[in-house]
């Protein structure tokens, strides 16, 4: 029998330590929770109406996103809307999201405390 070299002694050595470390334990994580309660996703018109209406007539390039789907964009110019409820404005935006960019006019609305698209 040949005596074991320095070489091989060091890679027999290497193989048994990770043999020993090879045992997998789960993964446990803990479910991350948000810190603002809500009830639903929102949806872009909130988000956008909810822009448009915390911003003052005249405002140009305001960015807004929805973390709850992903989309953002940029809302270019807020005007006094004449057709419609008092305190309504009218906007132009854009929304990038998954599928493409899409440019709209819209009307957004006071109701109550909150502001909505006309036609919601």
């Amino acid at each position: 029998m040949q005596p074991m070299n320095s070489k091989h002694f060091i890679t027999a050595m290497s193989i048994a330590a990770l043999t020993a470390c090879s045992h997998i334990e789960p993964l446990e994580t803990p479910l991350a929770q948000s810190a603002i309660p809500h009830e639903a996703p929102l949806t872009d018109q909130a988000v956008i109406a909810d822009t448009v209406g915390r911003s003052p007539v005249g405002a140009s390039a305001l960015a807004w996103a929805n973390p709850s789907t992903g989309s953002a964009g940029v809302i270019e110019q807020i005007d006094a809307s004449t057709d419609g409820p008092d305190g309504c404005r009218r906007f132009v935006t854009s929304r990038q999201s998954l599928d493409g960019m899409t440019r709209f006019n819209g009307v957004a609305c006071p109701s109550g405390d909150s502001w909505k698209l006309g036609g919601q």
